[in-house]
């Protein structure tokens, strides 16, 4: 089903060239489109997770403490238990771009941050199962920001504490989904706007917890909950931020906007209430949907584009005054290979 997040096995087709793949292919194909399938499916994960305790999928997701789901990927269980993932080479590598990055922006007068979004895991270590305990306490944070604050001037933004703090007044990250919540993302906004204001005083301060009512909203969204075909079963509870006052940015239509064509990752544009306002280009990714309504009002005009790897020719075109690499900490190993139009690489 579509549920599982995965796309099921085609018919193959039998030629003979594939004769001796062919039965192996049609039982990969049998197996995910068989009648009642998705029925099935359903009742499997709600033995397995209400009478077993366990997910149906542990390749694809677990369950941990008092119903919190963790995403589960290749490679992703060394990062819960805080293992390092950059040897030394990987890390002067990537030190040396980002401050080749940065100090090119420098140089045209474009402030350069790079934010990591910490894994659910990282930030709810207490929900986690025992068997993904932490036995190094150096994770690829750790590493990062380490070997960017003694040999670069890139400015690392690092969430975890914020998000420790505001997880004392109510969740940052959802039970039943991969993503912080708005409350969570809130926290990421306030750390980095505090850090651009330092460098930017024309942005303005960063909004405050007040000037938002918070107000709950259960829904049968959550991704994780989702890949077992139970997300009504496990709803998740969003914490809405509604503003007391209204936002005044409001988003504008590729078709409206000239040269749009340009882009290719599914950007989003922003238009702000101050047009003397800085500007602004985010890469990003699906972390930063909820962070979007927030910075969007500091700016005159923002963009927030769809992709995990810094374009040079996207900065070219859009001619901001702030670059703000976004990235989840599952992916930060994309940063040893993030050469895509970078010149002199």
């Amino acid at each position: 089903p579509d549920t599982e997040k995965r796309k099921l096995a085609d018919r193959p087709e039998l030629r003979m060239h594939s004769l001796q793949e062919y039965p192996a292919r049609y039982t990969a194909y049998f197996a995910d489109h068989f009648g009642f399938r998705k029925p099935l499916f359903r009742w499997n994960s709600f033995l397995f997770s209400k009478l077993l305790h366990s997910s149906p999928v542990p390749d694809n997701m677990v369950f941990g403490k008092d119903g919190f789901m963790f995403l589960m990927r290749e490679g992703v269980t060394d990062q819960y238990r805080g293992l390092p993932v950059f040897s030394e080479e990987e890390l002067e590598r990537i030190g040396e771009r980002l401050e080749r990055r940065r100090q090119r922006l420098a140089e045209q007068g474009i402030s350069y941050y790079l934010m990591i979004a910490p894994m659910k895991a990282t930030m709810y270590r207490d929900k986690m199962p025992e068997r993904f305990r932490q036995v190094a306490g150096w994770s690829g944070i750790d590493q990062l920001r380490e070997h960017l604050e003694a040999h670069t001037h890139v400015p690392f933004i690092d969430l975890r504490e914020p998000l420790q703090e505001a997880r004392t007044v109510r969740d940052t990250y959802y039970a039943t989904d991969i993503h912080w919540n708005p409350w969570g993302a809130f926290a990421g906004y306030r750390t980095l706007m505090t850090r651009i204001a330092g460098d930017r005083p024309a942005v303005g301060v960063p909004c405050e917890a007040h000037d938002y009512v918070v107000r709950p909203d259960t829904n049968e969204h959550g991704d994780l909950a989702m890949v077992i075909a139970l997300n009504d079963v496990y709803p998740r509870v969003t914490p809405m931020m509604e503003p007391v006052q209204p936002l005044r940015a409001r988003r504008l239509a590729p078709e409206d906007l000239p040269g749009s064509g340009f882009f290719k990752d599914g950007p989003v544009f922003m238009s702000g209430p101050d047009q003397e306002a800085p500007r602004l280009l985010m890469f990003r990714d699906s972390f930063a949907v909820y962070l979007i309504p927030f910075l969007s009002e500091h700016f005159s005009r923002s963009v927030y584009v769809w992709t995990p790897i810094y374009n040079q020719d996207i900065v070219d075109h859009e001619r901001p005054d702030i670059v703000v690499h976004e990235l989840l900490e599952v992916f930060l190993r994309d940063l040893v290979e993030d050469r895509l139009h970078e010149p002199d690489e």
